[in-house]
């Protein structure tokens, strides 16, 4: 018995600590030692038992705090893994709506890589029609410029025609006419 209360006299002077004392504050000590009583002698059987509910007391005052502690600990582990849980669905979406901005970045690559084949494409069509065109009108110029001509040639024809043929006969007609 006098072993647990010199035990409980060092732990509460901080001898027990290597001189350092208590690092919790004033008022969660509980002191073992018995108020004296004036001119009356304790039972030491009686002080023991004290000593043991004020021990027992202790013990239960730091069961209590360390189930406190470890249910705040609970909550926050459990409230820890529920923010981990949504940042880790959030950078699943996130994953998810950036594969299908890849993918609709890569159609779109796709559709205007297509869309540039077209289009040179088209451009060789208009370059090829154009030269035809060029070619017709050249073709077009030449054929007005022989038709001109052709119908130059056609006057000279008609005029030779009348100045030749037409007056020849007349020519004698009149001839035998005036004879």
């Amino acid at each position: 018995m006098q072993w647990l209360r010199d035990h409980m006299r060092n732990h509460i002077d901080g001898e027990g600590l290597g001189g350092e004392g208590l690092n919790e504050p004033a008022q969660k000590i509980v002191s073992f030692r018995p108020a004296p009583a004036a001119g009356s002698k304790r039972d030491p059987d009686a002080e023991a038992v004290e000593l043991v509910y004020q021990a027992a007391d202790v013990v239960r005052g730091a069961q209590d705090r360390a189930a406190q502690i470890e249910a705040r600990a609970e909550e926050l582990v459990r409230r820890a893994i529920e923010k981990l849980q949504i940042a880790e669905n959030r950078i699943r979406t996130a994953e998810v709506e950036q594969r299908a901005a890849e993918a609709g970045l890569n159609e779109a690559g796709a559709r205007l890589h297509a869309a540039e084949k077209a289009l040179q494409h088209a451009q060789s069509r208009i370059a090829a029609v154009e030269a035809q065109l060029s070619g017709a009108e050249l073709r077009g110029r030449a054929a007005e410029a022989r038709a001109a001509e052709a119908e130059k040639a056609l006057k000279r024809i008609e005029e030779a025609i009348r100045t030749q043929i037409l007056e020849i006969p007349r020519t004698p007609a009149r001839k035998a006419a005036a004879a």
